[in-house]
């Protein structure tokens, strides 16, 4: 055991601790030094991912409480480097350090791959060596600065200052303590003399890095960390649907964002260009670990971003799932939501396992009704007990909330056998009165409930000439709209009803809308068509650039295949501007 051990300071380097004791022992020489503290002369004075410290452990006084796990978590880096890791990875890196297999560890760890390299000099804070010198009589060196990246002191939010001890010059088996002639308050800054707005951003920078030490964030996967940065940018709208990112858009709020503060940090730029492309990798698929700096600045990027009202209202969100008893009367506390043909689509899932999703037309700004997704585990045990107790195939869907086609479809995908005949069930939902109900007011969604306690008797009969007059109008303007949207959009029955928000409901009642059918068939586009128009609205994009329009050029922007380039190229050839180039 050792016979002496200095007392440690909150956020300070081991390396500071054992420098100390090196001093308070009358410095007997760094192999002696080594022996003592490690029993072993070939450890190397590592400041960040030491190693041997299971040994260290052993050695130290009782009383000081200090076991090889607090060493790691509170005297070391390890809580940085490693707070992006996989799980595994990390308990491997804590092993390698108990144990002083650390040879390599920057390379498993992914670091060295990296152009942000450690610090050449310990750093200190002028502010901080005043205090500590006042309170405490010595100084030390603080964890929190010597973190790549951390050119600012996070307390007190001053320049740090590079002290004289130099990875370099010093010998690998020493500790040297911070003094005030290795911390002389005329030292040089590490960065040069910024401006307020500069010094808030790196003063933010510091303290997100700082607390990665005291309380760096859950673990996670590499997968789970691809899906954290991409619900993050869509919530802040960044993102283009769940997997798509804006890259371009991203790149230049983040350039306006930290300005002339990316320049200063460590090997963040490269010239013009991010370093490596790391900022659009970080909203990638992850594939490989990413510096902790990178990890700080995107997520203090997207945490000072305003957050957009959702469009699908404020949370939580409540369960329609009728099988469920919840205690709250709203148990969704978050959603997902993706993108399809241009509307936006939020996926609502409960705990109890019922999923249903709500559609926001993009371009009408009206949220759809609920639509059922899955249902979970609660549907299979009452489902069973309903056919048992040969409920009828309506009554069955009222208790579901489902629709009768999807309780037959569910019941079969359950491998439930059901007594209902789905075939004289599709005959009966082909009835006329069934029919003129939804054609009464095309425009009105009346739910199943209201639907069916009104009388059938008691309905009119539709005027289906008049109705097709004004589905031929309303098409009319729709289709003037669509036509004018940029960047193009095919123009398509489907796509139609989507803008009505009534899909399926022209192709059914075809039969009785013979001019709106008409209508249909001149408008409507062919794909060749519709490749004709993005080609032509491609050309005039890329000539507003004032460059030389080339054929693949027109096909990237046009989003078609190198089969099309034949077209391309002669409608080049064959349009007036001699500026355009077809290569």
């Amino acid at each position: 055991m050792l016979a002496y051990f200095p007392k440690f300071y909150p956020g300070e380097l081991l390396y500071s601790v054992l420098a100390r004791y090196y001093l308070h022992v009358g410095a007997p020489g760094p192999m002696h030094t080594l022996d003592t503290l490690f029993g072993n002369r070939k450890v190397i004075a590592t400041f960040d991912l030491p190693g041997h410290l299971q040994s260290l452990a052993d050695r130290v006084p009782s009383d000081q409480g200090l076991s090889v796990d607090r060493i790691i978590d509170t005297l070391t880096l390890f809580p940085y480097f490693t707070a992006f890791e996989p799980p595994v990875r990390q308990e491997k890196t804590r092993d390698a350090m108990r144990s002083g297999t650390i040879d390599g560890l920057h390379v498993r760890l992914g670091l060295s791959a990296f152009r942000i390299g450690r610090n050449q000099r310990l750093r200190f804070c002028p502010e901080c060596a005043l205090r500590m010198k006042s309170a405490h009589g010595e100084l030390w060196w603080c964890r929190d600065h010597q973190l790549p990246g951390v050119l600012v002191c996070p307390e007190h939010a001053c320049l740090l200052l590079d002290s004289t001890v130099s990875f370099l010059q010093f010998s690998r088996h020493e500790f040297v303590a911070a003094t005030q002639e290795t911390c002389p308050p005329h030292a040089r800054p590490a960065a040069p003399v910024v401006d307020q707005a500069c010094l808030t951003h790196l003063h933010r920078v510091a303290r997100r890095s700082s607390d990665l030490l005291c309380s760096p964030p859950a673990p996670r996967t590499l997968s789970r960390w691809t899906t954290f940065y991409r619900s993050q940018m869509l919530e802040v709208g960044l993102a283009k649907s769940v997997s798509t990112m804006d890259q371009h858009r991203f790149d230049c709020e983040f350039r306006n964002f930290y300005g002339c503060v990316l320049d200063l940090l460590p090997s963040v730029m490269d010239g013009g260009d991010f370093a490596g492309d790391w900022l659009a990798s970080m909203v990638r698929k992850h594939r490989k670990a990413n510096h902790p700096l990178y990890h700080v600045l995107l997520q203090d990027f997207l945490a000072q971003r305003a957050r957009p009202v959702s469009p699908f209202g404020a949370g939580p969100w409540p369960c329609i799932n009728p099988l469920a008893k919840h205690r709250s009367h709203s148990p969704i506390k978050t959603f997902t939501q993706h993108r399809n043909h241009g509307s936006r689509v939020g996926v609502f899932s409960c705990i109890c396992g019922y999923v249903y999703t709500r559609c926001l037309d993009s371009h009408t700004g009206t949220l759809g009704l609920p639509r059922f997704l899955h249902y979970g585990p609660l549907l299979e045990p009452v489902l069973r007990q309903l056919v048992m107790a040969s409920t009828g195939l309506r009554e069955v869907g009222r208790s579901l909330g489902l629709d009768p086609k999807t309780v037959v479809r569910l019941a079969s995908e359950l491998g439930i056998a059901v007594s209902w005949k789905p075939t004289l069930f599709d005959k009966r939902q082909r009835v006329t009165p069934k029919v003129a109900v939804q054609c009464v007011s095309p425009s009105s969604h009346l739910s199943p409930a209201v639907s069916a306690t009104r009388d059938i008797s008691s309905r009119t009969r539709c005027d289906w000439p008049e109705i097709d007059d004004a589905w031929a109008a309303k098409l009319n303007a729709w289709v003037g709209t669509v036509h004018a949207e940029n960047p193009p959009v095919r123009i398509t029955v489907a796509e139609l009803e989507r803008r009505l928000n009534l899909r399926g409901w022209l192709l059914k009642r075809r039969h009785r809308l013979p001019q709106t059918m008409a209508f249909l068939a001149r408008v409507v586009e062919t794909t060749e068509a519709f490749q004709l128009r993005r080609i032509h609205w491609a050309i005039v994009e890329l000539e507003r650039c004032g460059a030389q329009v080339k054929a693949w050029q027109v096909m990237r922007k046009a989003g078609l295949r190198s089969t099309s380039l034949v077209v391309i190229n002669a409608i080049l050839d064959a349009a007036p501007i001699p500026s355009r180039m077809a290569a």
